[in-house]
């Protein structure tokens, strides 16, 4: 699949080249440097943009011929910038629109949206009649995702979602996508943060200048410093320690991906 957009110039610019790719049901992490496609493969994933060659296909069927309309919840996407989401007047109204269309019980989709809020940390009850574009950054945020999670959507596409967000508010968004992953539904999220990814993705997708170049277990790729770092990308933090520590020449035993593998290795390490 690929796709070319024309430049300010005339010219045509590559966005996406020979892209071939398949997700499943859990999280799958999108990594690469600004410009290498990642918000562009995730908008041709939602069916806001069409490849100039090539299909998106959701449980074989092309998207563009409703392959993604009989599947429960479809698709969610959220912006990497919270605004471009929003629409109605109120946050109550902003996070009900998607399921009240859908038909909902009005009672039962305030229930919905207050529990998708809940989970990222906020309260509907205290937030309900508020505009949302009068929130801060990192309430726009959590509220742009909630809307989204309270549809439960089998696909979830996620750019940035961490972004912004202080430490206990980015464990809650964390969390809440991880959720979605175990509960079945297929998760991918484009992102600069390895350490949200190393703690929630399954699988790494690395793009650069629109060409997929790794994909694999995200412990084989985030966990190696060494593979990152010659792609233009950080590792998870654990793994560049990890990989710092052995330089020094202390014993670490595997790839760790979190602190506290971290401390594990540095043991098993010491012990072999």
């Amino acid at each position: 699949m690929s796709l070319a957009y024309e430049g300010t110039s005339g010219e045509k610019v590559r966005a996406l080249a020979d892209v071939s790719l398949s997700v499943g049901p859990g999280v799958t992490g999108l990594v690469g440097q600004t410009g290498s496609g990642k918000t562009t493969l995730l908008e041709v994933m939602a069916d806001m943009i069409a490849p100039d060659a090539g299909r998106v296909s959701w449980d074989g069927v092309d998207v563009r011929r409703g392959g993604t309309r009989g599947s429960v919840g479809a698709v969610g996407l959220v912006f990497q910038i919270p605004e471009r989401q929003f629409f109605e007047s109120t946050v109550e109204r902003e996070l009900t629109f998607g399921l009240l269309a859908r038909g909902m019980d009005a009672g039962e989709a305030r229930r919905r949206a207050g529990e998708a809020l809940s989970a990222l940390g906020l309260c509907l009850d205290e937030l309900a009649g508020r505009s949302p574009f009068s929130l801060s950054g990192g309430q726009q945020r959590r509220v742009a995702i909630a809307s989204v999670l309270a549809l439960r959507p089998a696909l979830l596409l996620l750019d940035e979602p961490t972004a912004g967000l202080d430490p206990r508010s980015r464990a809650a968004c964390l969390e809440a996508v991880s959720a979605a992953g175990r509960a079945d539904a297929t998760v991918v999220v484009a992102s600069h943060d390895a350490n949200a990814l190393a703690a929630v993705a399954e699988r790494v997708v690395v793009l650069e200048e629109g060409r997929v170049t790794l994909n694999g277990p995200v412990r084989e790729i985030l966990g190696n410093a060494e593979l990152v770092r010659e792609h233009g990308l950080e590792a998870a933090c654990a793994a560049r320690a990890a990989s710092a520590l052995r330089r020094a020449g202390v014993a670490v035993a595997g790839a760790p991906l979190t602190a506290e593998e971290l401390a594990a290795a540095i043991a098993e390490g010491r012990r072999r």
